[in-house]
Order: structure tokens, then sequence, then C-alpha cells
């Protein structure tokens, strides 16, 4: 899933653009390969992800976030010009805070908490895919490696993120109600932040693009920058939205999780009761196993052997019938009491739900 159309430079290759033509090019860059066009993205400003599949999202954004203060120290520590050093350090505080508590780094992990997450594990950096690591590094080392110029430009996605944010804020809040104000707090001052610092490259870029080869420099580096952030947005789709892609080093549902409070949760723990309603998550199916003779459950990188009673269960768990509804058609196919089916079954069903490979 690579980001769509080729990097434009074809018409302009032996012109020397105006500052006013140079701006278009570069947002026209934007508008065709910014990451709000993935199809990632459009799932989860949607609604159509699963609790899960919202928490590695966060998760392996959370490496994005703490390596842009490393990203903005690399590009500071090769400013020459003092009123530049004053001016581009503002990013390193935004992020990092001027304490313990601040920050955009601490109101990311905030977020992370927010869907569930324990603090160290989110710091430690376990489970966030190798394909994340390996894409927000060679952001770093562009910047550390390229010219100024070319490092500065690469910051320009800036100049589109307040479009993303507002479609990430209002569709996460509309569709997901383990979502709050409070967990997306982040987006809040990145509203302000993120205008303030595309003004200011913008600006740098079109004064120090003096020839047509700097320009392409420029909107190649833009081009190498959106690049980076779809290719984190590939990641994520092919490990938990993909059946059957989920690579060995994937965060595993469930793993560094907080316990969740039934009532902040708007859930319940312990058995099933008679009028709740079993659903599969998404990315989990009943399927025949032909080798092993026996139905399982086929869930992202992992399969779970079922007996005949728990097979007679989920065939009639679709997401609409209740609790009491399945043990009424069970009564009346095996002949059997009610209330003790009902008992029974709420009982399996929880233990599928804390392997996380059933809902209600």
């Amino acid at each position: 899933m690579t980001a769509p159309f080729p990097t434009p430079v074809a018409d302009e290759e032996q012109r020397l653009l105006s500052p006013d033509e140079l701006e278009a090019a570069l947002r026209d860059i934007g508008a065709r390969r910014y990451h709000n066009l993935h199809p990632f993205h459009r799932l989860l400003h949607d609604g159509k992800l699963d609790k899960d599949q919202v928490r590695a999202w966060a998760l392996n954004r959370y490496y994005y976030q703490a390596m842009i203060p490393v990203k903005d120290a690399a590009v500071l520590a090769r400013m020459q010009d003092a009123q530049l050093r004053r001016i581009w350090r503002q990013r390193i505080v935004d992020h990092d805070g001027d304490a313990p508590g601040d920050g955009g780094i601490e109101r990311w992990l905030k977020l992370a908490e927010g869907v569930g997450f324990s603090r160290d594990y989110v710091l430690s950096t376990k489970g966030i895919l190798s394909a994340t690591k390996f894409s927000v590094d060679a952001y770093v080392h562009f910047v550390s490696e390229k010219p100024l110029l070319e490092a500065i430009a690469s910051s320009l996605t800036e100049m589109f993120s307040p479009t993303i944010i507002s479609e990430r804020v209002a569709g996460m809040l509309k569709n997901y109600d383990f979502i709050t104000k409070d967990t997306l707090a982040y987006f809040e001052k990145r509203l302000t932040q993120a205008p303030r610092d595309a003004d200011f490259a913008l600006d740098y870029v079109k004064q120090h693009a003096t020839t047509p080869e700097l320009q392409r420099k420029a909107m190649a580096a833009l081009t190498f920058k959106c690049n980076v952030l779809w290719t984190q947005l590939d990641a994520l789709y092919f490990a938990y939205v993909a059946p059957g892609m989920m690579p060995p080093d994937a965060w595993q549902p469930g793993e560094g999780l907080v316990a969740e409070k039934a009532a902040a949760a708007g859930g319940k723990n312990g058995p099933f009761e008679p009028a709740d309603v079993p659903r599969l998550p998404r990315g989990v199916r009943l399927r025949f196993d032909e080798v092993r003779s026996n139905h399982v459950l086929l869930a992202p990188e992992r399969t779970f052997d079922l007996d005949d009673n728990a097979v007679a269960v989920l065939k009639l768990v679709d997401g609409k019938r209740s609790v009491g509804d399945i043990a009424g058609e069970l009564a009346a196919i095996y002949a059997a009491d009610r209330s003790l089916i009902e008992a029974d079954i709420g009982v399996m069903l929880a233990e599928l739900a804390q392997k996380r490979v059933l809902e209600r």
C-alpha cells in the first residue's frame, strides 16, 4: 500500500519557480500524498476500527511522538544562526515541556493511558512494530544528514495537520465511546502549534530554495516525510486490519494494559448476563480446520481450539442474539434446562472475552 501518485518534478525541472509557485507545488504534494488519505486513517476517523486496533495506533504513534524532539534537536544542532535556534527550539519545548508532566509527549502518554495502556509499557516501546521504528528512525537520520534546507522542508507536513486533526477529533469522539476530550487533549495544542511551525518553515524554504535544484530537493524532502507518515500506517494496516498479517514483534491485544474498571469502561466483568449480546471482534472468525477436523477461532496470529459445546454456542453468536436468546435456542435443540444453559454459556463466553476473542 504505497503512497499515491509519483513525485511531481517533470514540468518544473528546468525553471525556477516563484515563491508562490513553490508554495503551490509543496501544497500539491500534501494534497495528494498526506496520510489523511490512507485507508487506515479513513477507518480510524469513520469509527470502523475496534478498540484494540485503536490501541495499536495509539501505541505505535507514541514512538513517532517521542522521537520528534530528537529530530528537532538534530536540526537545532546544525543551525549557525542564533535567531533560527531561538525559533526552532520552541518545537522541542512543545513536545518535551518545560517540566515533568508537561508537553506533547506527556499528553500522548495520557492518550495511550486513556485507551487502556500502562504508562510503563508505553515507555518501554515493547510491541511497537519494527516497520514503525524503521520509518521513524529513517526520518531522524534524514534530518541529521541532509542539508538544513531539506531538513526544514521535511517538516512542512505541518501545513496539512490542522485538517487531519479536526477530522480525527470529531470522528473519534463521535464513533468511539471509550474516547473522551481529555483522551485527545494532545491535539488541542497542535491546532495552534502546527500552523505556527509550518509558517516559519514555509517562509524559510521559500527564501532559501533559490535554484531549480534546491526547489526540487525541498519538494523531495516533503515527499519523503509524507512517505514516512504513510509507511507507519501501512504497518498498522497490515498488522491489525489485514487478516493473518500480524508480525511476531507486534503488540498483542491484552498486553501492557491496566485492569479496566467496569464503570469507567462502560462495560462489565464476570459472566455474561442473559441480556448481554456477544459478538466476535473484528479479525476474529469461527472456521472449520480441515487439517484438525475441528472448529477453531481464528484471531490475528492466534488460533483457539474449541470443544463441541463452544462450537454450538459460537455458531449462534451473530452480534444480534442475546445470551438469553442463544440459551433458548440451545435448550430447544437439546431439550435441556434453559437456566442451566444460560449459566454455563455465561461463564464460557466470559472466558473467551478475557482472551479478547469475544466482546459484549
